[in-house]
């Protein structure tokens, strides 16, 4: 098995693991793109995520629990690429540890929208602690968060 193929199937093991998280389902995030510089997750909007019922806007705290989460999907795929020689136990080790250690959450506009798609960066990916920069557009590409993540790893 190549490390592409190795890559890979790490890769897809963690979408499974951290989808099946409840609040995850609940919110129906689902991955979509990885690329070398980024990742994005897309969710729909649907009653239970709106905060302002009059005008039907994304709730702030999903807004803000998205952004973490595509930060915290950046910072591990990172980790996993930087670790491609480490096993599998090692590996599942190590992310099981990861946190958030620092959020902050620029609401640019409302979140209007019927689709989400959350985009992470991997600004810096160091031995044990990661920063990222995150932001949330709704379906006709109109910017309603930014954000900015530190992250402890492993």
């Amino acid at each position: 098995m190549n490390d592409k193929q190795t890559l890979t199937e790490i890769i897809n093991k963690l979408s499974q693991v951290f989808f099946e998280i409840p609040f995850n389902r609940m919110l129906d995030l689902r991955l979509g793109e990885i690329k070398d510089d980024y990742i994005t997750l897309h969710f729909n909007m649907k009653n239970e995520l709106i905060g302002n019922y009059v005008y039907g806007i994304l709730h702030g705290g999903v807004t803000s629990s998205v952004l973490d989460m595509a930060g915290g999907v950046a910072v591990m795929v990172a980790a996993i690429k930087k670790r491609k020689n480490t096993n599998m136990d090692e590996l599942s080790e190590i992310l099981s540890k990861a946190s958030t250690i620092n959020l902050h959450i620029n609401y640019i506009r409302p979140g209007k929208g019927e689709h989400f798609i959350a985009k992470a960066f991997v600004v810096h990916s160091g031995n044990k602690i990661s920063f990222t920069r995150m932001e949330l557009f709704n379906q006709d590409s109109v910017l309603i968060a930014t954000g900015t993540g530190n992250y402890l790893i492993g």
